[in-house]
């Protein structure tokens, strides 16, 4: 091999370093792009699920909440219910009692109208023969 094979070879050689040093700086150039960009989107999904992680979790608070809310009303109304049932069933435990009362008082002065007229009916008969 001449010298000046001998140069253009090696200036081949060096050339085609000089090629391969500056796709492999592209390469990493691409490589390095690609890293950032998968990090920030590892960041923006991160960020999300842990948004998401504390919407969910005031949303469990809140249902909590509500659902704490409607058993307490639940007991109140049904207390209040128990009351009014209770009052209910004492009035109308008193007007039958009322009632009772009032029922006596008539069939004693149905008695009496009775006895009254037993006794009038033979004077009655009396007086017509």
């Amino acid at each position: 091999m001449t010298g000046e094979e001998l140069e253009r070879t090696i200036e081949f050689l060096l050339q085609s370093r000089a090629n391969l040093d500056a796709q492999i700086a592209e390469t990493n150039r691409v490589v390095q792009l690609q890293a950032e960009t998968q990090s920030e989107f590892i960041q923006i999904v991160t960020s999300t699920f842990e948004r998401m992680d504390a919407r969910q979790t005031r949303l469990e608070e809140t249902i909590a909440e509500t659902n704490r809310s409607i058993a307490e009303s639940n007991a109140r109304t049904d207390q209040k219910i128990a009351e009014s049932n209770m009052r209910t069933d004492q009035r109308i435990a008193e007007l039958h009692a009322h009632t009772d009362e009032r029922i006596g008082e008539i069939n004693q002065k149905i008695a009496d109208i009775n006895a009254r007229t037993d006794e009038l009916i033979p004077e009655s008969n009396a007086r017509t023969d």
